[in-house]
């Protein structure tokens, strides 16, 4: 597999399997291609809704996956909330938020590098422990009595780091354990139980918070980690496509130079970055909204998070029903404009149900959006290059969420939290506008 280098010249490489290859030692190749992607701009057969849960593996890391995205949610809502009572700031809130998220800002394109270069099961297996011990200190600040805001936001850049080399190999996994055929499945399988988490951890959390407190929350997310470290340490060592035979900063010119020059994967990131910048920090700063537009508590903050997870989880179960559908590109921009309309309503919403509503439309537009863009961004990565294309979408969704949230929350601090609905609506729509007006996406991107 060639590679472009950033001197413009190439360097070859032997792939250890083909582009696009499942991993080996986890199942066959997929399908009469031998396991490569079907040809670009073309939708493979309907395979069943659940097909990649065929695979043993998947299955397994997938249950884990579930079970422990539960106690993460849980600690999302404790965290928040516990962030709000400490310092009754939404400036704060936005504030601790943007701290966690930032190295993701920071280290995303080089933990593409370390997906590519190295064992993804050996870097995962890593990135969890650490998250584990950064709740259980989060459980004992909280128990002892001794949890102030600067010890929460050390905490939160701890889990940040690990968050921000999870995401690439994590991602670049899924091909590994399912095959091309199953790809959009397993990410649309991956988002519903990421939602169905989004409905379930909430929920636990309000009455935890409530009966407990948030020490109950942050207790159990540690102990939900296990669920993920045991299917992850019985999965065969992953070889990495190459071998690390250049620096780490020319494998990322090499990465950034492939997006670039690629025709669809530029116009994805930008619509990334505006939903990033501008819709996520509806969900983030969700306990500001909560007591300050709803005036509900921690119920009804958990039952407003339970909301966005139940419109992602339906919208999963759709994409995973359709599978390899063609015009992927103009569902794309399809979501990216529910997800303005869902925050313009949810600023004109002052009744609890009504917000619930649009919440769930916010939860749809959210799922169909990242999936969509993950799918079509996997499918055009050479194997050799995957870890650092996801990096890329990684950077784009995660990364700048911080910017989001400090954007997000000092409109709310200064205007109030439905101004700030209002500019991430009118962001979301400006970026749509821009991307179609500079380098539209094909309707027909499959």
């Amino acid at each position: 597999m060639d590679e472009s280098a950033s001197s413009g010249g190439r360097v070859t490489e032997p792939p250890d399997r083909a582009p696009g290859e499942s991993h080996p030692a986890l199942l066959k190749p997929a399908g009469p291609n031998f396991g490569l992607s079907p040809p670009r701009g073309g939708a493979g057969p309907r395979r069943g809704m659940f097909s990649s849960l065929k695979h043993r593996a998947f299955r397994r890391y997938w249950i884990g996956l579930f079970l422990s995205n539960i106690g993460s949610w849980m600690q999302t809502v404790a965290q928040g909330w516990l962030v709000l009572s400490l310092s009754d700031s939404a400036l704060v809130l936005g504030l601790v938020t943007f701290a966690g998220s930032l190295p993701a800002l920071v280290l995303a394109p080089f933990a593409g590098v370390a997906a590519d270069r190295y064992d993804r099961r050996a870097v995962l297996l890593a990135t969890q422990s650490v998250q584990m011990v950064s709740a259980l200190l989060l459980a004992a600040a909280t128990f002892w009595g001794f949890a102030t805001v600067p010890l929460v936001a050390a905490l939160a850049v701890a889990s940040g780091v690990a968050n921000a080399y999870t995401t690439p190999s994590h991602q670049s996994l899924f091909l590994d354990l399912v095959g091309p055929e199953d790809l959009m499945n397993a990410i649309s399988l991956n988002s519903m139980q990421f939602n169905l988490s989004r409905v379930v951890g909430p929920m636990i959390a309000g009455f935890t918070i409530a009966f407990v407190g948030e020490t109950g929350c942050f207790l159990l997310n540690a102990v939900s980690f296990v669920a993920i470290l045991i299917p992850l340490a019985l999965l065969p060592p992953m070889r990495s496509a190459r071998r690390p035979a250049r620096g780490a900063w020319t494998d990322l010119l090499i990465g950034l130079r492939f997006a670039r020059r690629d025709r669809l994967l530029p116009s994805l990131l930008a619509i990334c970055m505006g939903l990033a910048v501008f819709g996520t920090p509806a969900v983030t700063l969700a306990p500001l909204y909560a007591r300050r537009l709803l005036n509900v508590g921690p119920k009804g903050l958990g039952g407003m998070l339970s909301a966005v997870g139940l419109g992602a989880v339906v919208t999963a179960l759709l994409l995973a029903w359709l599978g390899d559908f063609e015009k992927k590109g103009l569902a794309v921009t399809a979501a990216a404009w529910a997800f303005a309309l869902s925050l313009a309503g949810l600023a004109l919403s002052h009744r609890y149900a009504l917000a619930l509503a649009f919440l769930a439309l916010l939860g749809g537009a959210m799922m169909s959006s990242s999936s969509l863009i993950n799918t079509l961004m996997q499918k055009r990565a050479p194997a050799v290059l995957r870890g650092r294309v996801i990096s890329l979408y990684a950077l784009a969704w995660s990364g700048f969420v911080p910017l989001g949230n400090l954007q997000a929350g000092a409109v709310a601090e200064r205007f109030g939290a439905a101004a700030s609905l209002w500019v991430g609506a009118g962001g979301i729509a400006v970026t749509i506008l821009v991307v179609r007006i500079v380098r539209a996406i094909p309707s027909g991107a499959a």
